[in-house]
């Protein structure tokens, strides 16, 4: 019998530029960055390493830096960001890019593409939706403003948007076991936090599952 294809566990570039692929709609009708940037120094507070590191997976990072001069690797100042650069897995890397001022629309990375939404995994385990990341849906301890404002916006994020990123993390999850388990734990996690505070939280559905009620019965 002829050998099997080995599937290879990293992700290679190709992979990385069919994704991207699917992460091109706008988030609003609006440049969001609006809406905290005053509360920032005039720099929206997604874009800045001090407050959200970029994750790049490192075929990512190979394929962006052919692409352009964007991003470099970021480099840990303290122990607090020694820490956050150790929860990297082997096939990623921390990063920074050079600025809001030189962004490039067509080399952002996943992780500016996707913020502030992660995927949303119900007591089943199944993939249903989006939801806010948590820690983004909290007031700064410095500003004592809501870090993402959008957080609080959820019906200004386009239909385009969640229905194009649920297909990119449906293949994601898909491609990666480490990647489903990343978010079937953080899920649990959200639901754990939120029902010992009594809150519930936003699930954004893609249009093929909105009116379905078999779904939004598992999602707390």
């Amino acid at each position: 019998m002829p050998k099997k294809k080995k599937i290879l566990k990293d992700l290679t570039e190709d992979e990385i530029e069919y994704y991207f692929t699917f992460l091109n709609e706008e988030i609003t009708e609006y440049d969001c960055g609006e809406l905290c940037k005053g509360n920032n120094k005039g720099i929206p507070y997604c874009c800045t390493a001090e407050h959200a590191v970029p994750l790049l997976y490192k075929s990512e990072f190979s394929f962006l830096k052919k692409q352009g001069d964007l991003w470099h690797k970021w480099v840990p100042k303290t122990k607090a960001d020694k820490k956050i650069e150790e929860t990297a897995g082997d096939d990623q890397v921390f990063c920074e890019c050079k600025g809001v001022q030189h962004c490039v629309r067509n080399q952002r990375s996943v992780s500016c593409r996707t913020f502030p939404l992660e995927p949303y995994l119900d007591r089943r385990g199944a993939f249903i939706g989006l939801t806010f990341l948590d820690d983004f849906t909290e007031k700064d301890p410095d500003t004592k403003k809501i870090k993402c404002p959008l957080t609080k916006k959820p019906g200004d994020i386009r239909q385009q948007f969640i229905d194009s990123h649920y297909t990119f993390w449906e293949k994601l999850l898909l491609r990666s076991e480490d990647e489903r388990e990343t978010y079937l734990d953080s899920s649990k996690d959200l639901r754990k936090n939120k029902k010992k505070k009594g809150k519930n939280f936003t699930v954004l559905f893609p249009s093929h599952l909105k009116d379905l009620k078999s779904v939004k019965e598992y999602i707390y």
